[in-house]
Formats: structure tokens, C-alpha cells, sequence
């Protein structure tokens, strides 16, 4: 199957995606990087990239709102400058993209709001719109991969009862 047919890999489940065991192992590939901090980001973001319509500069944008998603009730709110000046780009440019991606339903922005720390008010990003589209292409991988696995399943039974034929005769 080539890539831009393989929506999604989870590689070695059963019927439930991997998490990290209590033992680290996923993170000590990153040697003592992982101790500045990590997020959890679903393969199916960047195997569909092009399929999602997503460009470099969309997928980073949206890898730097949800940095600081930590959890899902509680909503992300990175200002675009931040963003731009971790990205290289203008602040500008992060705003336009943030727009596009909202008249494409990736994200929301909510309305400004008091941050309940003090400080500058923020406005906080809902990203139900990109999770609804990698579910549903999550689902379409998985479903893939299966289809796949069971037609391999079945041309291996064929080949198997050629054989059986061949050997009778």
C-alpha cells in the first residue's frame, strides 16, 4: 500500500492503541530531551497531511496550539505571537493561518476572555473540527489495514488449496 493510502499505524495492538509503559521506554529514544517536556500527537496528523489539505506551516501551527493542550476540557490558548516567534514567521502570518484554519473548521477561536490568573485576557482554541477529521480518517486507516489483512488471510488460504490441488494431481 503506498503512503497516501496508509492513513494510520498503530503498530503491536490488540484492539487498543499503545500508550507509553510506566518504564519510559518511547521516551528514552529522545536520550535527556524528553525532560524538557513531550506531547502526545495521533501518526494519522501527518500521514494525511496532504489528504487533510495541511501545508508545513498549518501542521506546526496546530502542533504549538495543542503543546498547550493538556488536557481536553481544558482549552489551549497560545497567543499567535508566541507561536510566530517560536515558528520564525511574522505574527501576521500566524493570524492568517489561524483564519484559514477556522474557515476550514480545523479550530475555533473563542471570544477574549479574562485568563483567571491576572493576566492579559486570552483567547482559547476548541479543536473539535481537526479531531472529528482524524477520527474519522483514523477509522478509515484502521479499516484499511484490516480489509488488507484479511484479504492477505484469504489469498493465503487460495494459495494454500492451490497447492493442496497441485499436489493430489
Amino acid at each position: 500500500m503506498d503512503a497516501d493510502k496508509q492513513l494510520v499505524h498503530i503498530p503491536g495492538t490488540s484492539g487498543s492503541l499503545a500508550f507509553p509503559r510506566q518504564d519510559g521506554f518511547q521516551l528514552r529514544k529522545w536520550g535527556g530531551a524528553e525532560k524538557a517536556g513531550f506531547q502526545l500527537i495521533p501518526n494519522v496528523i501527518f500521514q494525511a497531511q496532504k489528504h487533510l489539505g495541511l501545508d508545513s506551516v498549518d501542521i506546526v501551527i496546530l502542533l504549538n496550539v495543542t503543546l498547550h493542550w493538556w488536557r481536553r476540557e481544558s482549552l489551549p490558548y497560545p497567543s499567535p505571537a508566541m507561536i510566530a516567534s517560536r515558528m520564525g514567521v511574522s505574527k501576521r502570518t500566524v493570524e492568517r493561518r489561524i483564519r484559514a484554519l477556522e474557515r476550514r473548521q480545523f479550530l475555533r477561536r473563542l471570544p477574549a476572555e479574562e485568563n483567571g490568573e491576572g493576566g492579559p485576557r486570552v483567547r482559547r482554541f476548541v479543536l473539535d473540527g481537526l479531531m472529528e477529521r482524524l477520527e474519522t480518517l483514523a477509522e478509515v486507516g484502521v479499516n484499511r489495514r484490516e480489509f488488507a489483512k484479511q484479504r492477505r488471510k484469504i489469498e493465503g488460504q487460495g494459495d494454500e488449496e492451490g497447492k493442496q490441488r497441485r499436489h493430489k494431481n
